[in-house]
């Protein structure tokens, strides 16, 4: 009980003292903060790209591509992999008896995004007429349905927010023409809210396309897809991989994820390492300053134990005070901020998506702090407990 009391004691006299050493405190706490507030704001993008991802897998659908392909993009299917498909028997049908799949094609339209008048693209996706039946999530919220063999478009709700000129009854210029929006689809906040929608026979004949990119099915349950998968392996006729619709999504969009955190670690070591380099000298300064009050502590039966834990729980608390900073500055910027960025079913398409402050994220960027703050503090500590109390006596 005497170390903890000593402890008590002298992390006292140190908080009492940090009003005449706000220099000292500050770089820390600033430093600590912008570290802090600066890795949210990244990792809160990473966070919401992947959360935009993951929205739109279902564990009872699945994403039929060309063999080796690795995205839609790169994939090419016949026209008659669609009736093929629909005739498997672990494919779901809705009430009329009709397979719940959806042949798809994907291209590329360019429009303006609000926010700075840059222009860049988005995903159009040519669909079935059963790709609202195979994605129950997905709803039209303003407008009508699209007609088989028109020239008209559904633009979802992410992409209506983002980009100028996709208003209902706007006209979009697309091969052969301009395109009439005819209505708005919004489903659980993924990465499909980001596209436009077509009918894929309109799609596929203006553009001279022979085949589909992809086919989603709808499969009676998750446990559906193991004989899905095999019974598609087993048709002679059929050359395909199949991937449920979690690994499909994971694996897609597995090179951005990457690139974001990539990101991420880098700004952080970059900030983090700065943050550490003030925090030690803000802390030597700080103890050098006190060289006396240190000796004369010691000079009275204070221990060293207790001297370094009472040094290290300072540069632990200005390191708490600056995490919080930092958490609140990221959280009333950045939480839940609409951005689009690269990233969606094609390479060079947007995706819009919101930043997600987690409580996860916090108690990582928190923790990382906490040990800023330690490391910074540790070398000063022990130089403090280790110096000869005589010599520092004398420097009076």
């Amino acid at each position: 009980m005497r170390i903890v009391s000593q402890i008590i004691a002298i992390a006292a006299v140190n908080l009492r003292s940090l009003g005449q050493r706000k220099g000292n405190s500050l770089v820390i706490v600033t430093g600590i903060a912008g570290v802090v507030a600066v890795l949210l704001s990244v990792l809160a993008m990473s966070m919401g790209f992947r959360q935009a991802i993951d929205s739109d897998a279902s564990d009872d659908r699945a994403i039929v591509l060309a063999p080796s392909a690795d995205s839609e993009y790169q994939s090419s299917l016949a026209r008659s992999s669609l009736a093929t498909v629909g005739n498997a028997r672990n494919v779901r049908r809705d009430p009329r008896g009709r397979p719940l799949v959806s042949g798809e094609t994907i291209l590329v339209v360019p429009v303006m995004r609000k926010s700075d008048g840059s222009d860049v693209n988005v995903t159009l996706r040519g669909v079935g007429e059963q790709y609202f039946a195979v994605r129950p999530e997905m709803r039209i919220v303003a407008g009508r349905m699209i007609r088989t063999g028109t020239q008209e478009l559904l633009v979802g709700a992410a992409a209506l927010a983002q980009f100028a000129g996709l208003e209902i009854g706007s006209q979009v210029r697309l091969q052969d023409g301009d395109w009439t929006v005819v209505g708005v689809f919004r489903g659980d906040g993924g990465a499909r809210d980001s596209e436009l929608v077509a009918d894929v026979l309109t799609v596929m004949s203006i553009y001279k396309l022979q085949t589909f990119n992809s086919i989603t099915v709808a499969l009676p349950s998750a446990s559906a897809f193991q004989r899905f998968k095999e019974e598609m392996a087993a048709d002679p006729t059929l050359a395909v991989d199949v991937h449920s619709e979690p690994e499909y999504l994971a694996s897609a969009s597995k090179s951005v994820r990457g690139m974001l955190r990539l990101v991420a670690y880098v700004v952080g070591s970059i900030m983090s390492l700065g943050a550490l380099f003030g925090a030690l000298n803000s802390m030597h300064s700080a103890v050098a300053a006190r060289s006396v009050e240190i000796a004369t502590l010691r000079a009275i039966g204070f221990g060293s134990g207790a001297l370094v834990v009472a040094i290290l729980l300072e540069a632990l608390l200005l390191a708490l005070v600056g995490a919080a900073a930092g958490v609140a500055i990221a959280y009333l910027a950045f939480n839940g901020a609409v951005i689009s960025t690269l990233g969606g079913a094609v390479w060079d398409s947007q995706l819009v998506y919101a930043l997600r402050i987690t409580p996860a994220l916090v108690a990582f960027v928190v923790a990382l702090a906490c040990g800023l703050g330690l490391i910074g503090g540790i070398v000063p500590a022990l130089r403090a407990a280790r110096e000869n109390v005589a010599d520092a006596l004398r420097s009076v």
